[in-house]
Parts: structure tokens; C-alpha cells; sequence
């Protein structure tokens, strides 16, 4: 097949990422939150009652993740699982809105998370993962960049929508929408590597090209059989955790900190800015990934994170809120990205889709803990500092896990060869 076609099918299927990530992962978690007042006046509920949603998609996700992650990983069964489960989500997302009371849609939510975790970023990170290599960061990074500037786009017609017609009418529209639009293009667009073999990546370095002078030396691909009897693997585990717990947990409680210490017109403004820089850091980093290595490219990304926390106690100081914004913008970037692009270049992408199903479900675990947990920090001291301390200690703990895990999984392989 022609080089120039395959090229072109491999970054439309970036394309098809792009738009998967923009409607379904938007609607999960920026534009959730969009029904919570609504749904909480029409109920006559706590909002605390109403979040119990979001926990409990992150928790059925977690836990189906690694069966999802298998089965999706077989190229034979990917496109009919991915299809099914857009087909399901779009389904039990619209059946909110028949809900008449709070334990209705805990039982939507749970269906949500089970068929979200095969019709979201899992598919679409295992079908591209598949398909790159050489710019495996970069195509990941603007595939995942999709859900922020999705939201963004969403937001303000789904608010228009509940105005009018109620949040019912926003889950139910938004719901078959999801049907209606992703279904094609996870027909027309997101189709696996056709070529792929046990030892070749696809897409642009599937080519005949793949091992001329200059190409990239062959991936390590360990199955997760192996990864199981090493106890770098589980270290890798807990920085992935590690990772979503600080990047979920500190975003959702980002705005009302800055609330509670500046006045509301700065802090939005902040906020305004620090979503401004999310998706060209997000490709940023996608692109640093590629060119410095998986390990390099953590430290870097990590540190930022890791100084935009010691920058929030700074209380007082609107200057340095402006940098603490830039630096926290490239630091979260990293819990959508790292997950995806770090699994593969450390395990390669022979038991890809297995080994992503157990990352995801760990990063699944950090989401759900991060915010209660600071939270509580919060309740039991009556500050942010503690917060903002553990998510600092947190962000090195990031970098110790995954600098020692590539470490070790790189020995592990040269032993290998060796043998």
C-alpha cells in the first residue's frame, strides 16, 4: 500500500480520536457538572448526593478496565466493541433523564462507566498507539486534546439547552448525540491497524520503511504475564495513580481556592487563562514525549506541576498566581497524556490493550480519591496549604516511580536480549 495513503489514514484517524474525545469524554467530565444545580433544585437533593454520579462511573470504569482493555487490544473484536459501546453509552447517558429520583441515575451512572471505558479515551489510545510510533506523543496528545476543546464548545449550547428545556432534555438530546455523531465516525474514521502484527507497529511506521537507517530501534514488547512477576510494574502502577489523583484532585479544587484567597473576578480570569494554555500544552507535551523520551519528558512535565503547588501558598501574590497558572496548565496535561504514551514505551504494543486496561483502571482509582481526599484535608485543617503540600510531595513521588520503573523495565529488557 502506498506510503503517502497510509499516512493519511493514520492521522485521520487522529481525527477521528479528536472528535470521540470531544463529545463523549466531555459530556463524562467537563459538562457533567452543567446538570448538577438543575438536577439538585428539581430533586431537592445535595449536591455531595448529585457527585456521587461522577464517583461511580470512575469506579464501574476502574473496575471493567482491564477486561475492556483485553478485549479491545484484539484487533478482530475492536471495532465491534468500540462501536457497541458508543451505541450503549449514548444509550444509558440519555436514560438521566428519566430519572425520578438520585437513585435512578446511580444505576445510569454505573452503565455510563461500563460503557464508557470502551467508547472513550481507552479505544482510542489503543488504536493509535497501534498506529504510531514515530509521532505516537504528538497524534495521542491532539486525539486526547479533543475533550477540552469539545467542552469548550459544548458548554455554552448544552447550558442554553437546560435553560430552555430542561436538564432532561439535555441528557436525552445529548444522550442519542452521542449515537448519532460517533457512531460514523467510529466506522469511517477509528478503524485498527489492518497490518498489524505481532512485532510491527502501523500507521506511519508500519511502512517498509520502519527499519531502514535512521528508523527507530524495534519496541520491547513485554507481555503482561511477565510485567506481573515484576515488581517495577506495580511501582509504575501507583505512579499512575499518583499522577490522576493530583491532577483531578487539585482541579476540582483549584477555582474555590483561588475563590476563598482572591476575589471571584481574578480568580475566574485565572481560570480563563489556565484553560487558554491546557490544549496547546497538551500537544506540547505530546511532542516532548516524542523527542526527549518517555522518562525526560515526566521529570520535566512533573516538575512544573510540582512548582505550581509550592506557588499556591503563596497566598496574596496575584503575580506569581499568573505563573503558578502556566505551570499548572503544563503539569495536568500529563495525567490524559502520560498514561497512553508512557505504557507504550515502556511495554510496547504487542499486549498493549491488556496492560493500558490495568493502567486505566489505576488511573480510574486516583481520579476517584483525589478529590474527596483533599477535600477532607480541607475539612480537617480549614486550609489549602496540607492540599497543596501533598499534591507537591505527590508530583515527586510521580517522578520517582516512573524514573525507577523505566529504569528497571529497560534493564529488564536488555537482559532479555541478552539471554
Amino acid at each position: 500500500m502506498n506510503l503517502d495513503i497510509r499516512q493519511g489514514r493514520a492521522w485521520l484517524t487522529v481525527l477521528g480520536g479528536f472528535l470521540i474525545m470531544a463529545l463523549l469524554h466531555s459530556m463524562i467530565q467537563t459538562c457533567f457538572s452543567l446538570f448538577m444545580i438543575p438536577v439538585t433544585e428539581d430533586m431537592g437533593i445535595s449536591r455531595t448526593t448529585y457527585s456521587l454520579c461522577t464517583s461511580l462511573v470512575a469506579i464501574a470504569t476502574a473496575v471493567l478496565a482491564p477486561t475492556l482493555g483485553t478485549l479491545l487490544g484484539k484487533s478482530a473484536y475492536t471495532r465491534r466493541i468500540f462501536i457497541l459501546c458508543i451505541v450503549c453509552m449514548g444509550l444509558s447517558y440519555a436514560s438521566y433523564s428519566f430519572a425520578q429520583n438520585i437513585y435512578h441515575m446511580y444505576i445510569s451512572a454505573v452503565f455510563v462507566g461500563v460503557f464508557s471505558c470502551g467508547a472513550a479515551s481507552m479505544p482510542v489510545s489503543i488504536i493509535l498507539v497501534n498506529r504510531f510510533r514515530e509521532h505516537r506523543g504528538l497524534a495521542l496528545s491532539i486525539a486526547l486534546a479533543g475533550s477540552g476543546i469539545g467542552g469548550s464548545i459544548i458548554t455554552p449550547v448544552l447550558t442554553k439547552l437546560i435553560s430552555q428545556h430542561g436538564w432532561r432534555a439535555g441528557f436525552l438530546v445529548f444522550g442519542l448525540a452521542m449515537i448519532v455523531i460517533e457512531v460514523p465516525v467510529a466506522l469511517l474514521l477509528m478503524q485498527p491497524c489492518p497490518e498489524r502484527t505481532d512485532d510491527l507497529p502501523c500507521g506511519l511506521n508500519g511502512s517498509p520503511d520502519a527499519h531502514a537507517p535512521g528508523a527507530q530501534d524495534p519496541e520491547a514488547n513485554i507481555p503482561l504475564g511477565e510485567l506481573k512477576r515484576q515488581p517495577f510494574f506495580y511501582i509504575y502502577l501507583i505512579g499512575m495513580l499518583s499522577v490522576s489523583f493530583v491532577g483531578y484532585g487539585s482541579l476540582a479544587h483549584l477555582s474555590i481556592h483561588l475563590t476563598d484567597v482572591y476575589n471571584p473576578a481574578f480568580s475566574n480570569a485565572l481560570i480563563s487563562f489556565f484553560l487558554l494554555l491546557l490544549t496547546p500544552a497538551k500537544i506540547c507535551l505530546g511532542w516532548m514525549y516524542d523527542r526527549m523520551g518517555a522518562k525526560i519528558a515526566n521529570i520535566v512535565v512533573m516538575s512544573f506541576h510540582a512548582v505550581s503547588f509550592l506557588l499556591l501558598q503563596t497566598n496574596g501574590n496575584e503575580s506569581m498566581m499568573w505563573i503558578m497558572a502556566g505551570c499548572f496548565s503544563v503539569g495536568i496535561t500529563n495525567g490524559t497524556v502520560a498514561p497512553s504514551v508512557v505504557t507504550a514505551a515502556l511495554f510496547g504494543t504487542k499486549d498493549y490493550g491488556t496492560i493500558f486496561g490495568y493502567v486505566y483502571s489505576f488511573c480510574m482509582l486516583g481520579m476517584v480519591l483525589g478529590s474527596p481526599v483533599i477535600a477532607l484535608i480541607y475539612d480537617l485543617t480549614g486550609t489549602y496549604r496540607l492540599a497543596w503540600a501533598t499534591c507537591f510531595t505527590m508530583c515527586l513521588l510521580t517522578i520517582v516511580c516512573l524514573s525507577y520503573a523505566d529504569r528497571l523495565c529497560r534493564k529488564a529488557v536488555e537482559r532479555e536480549l541478552q539471554a
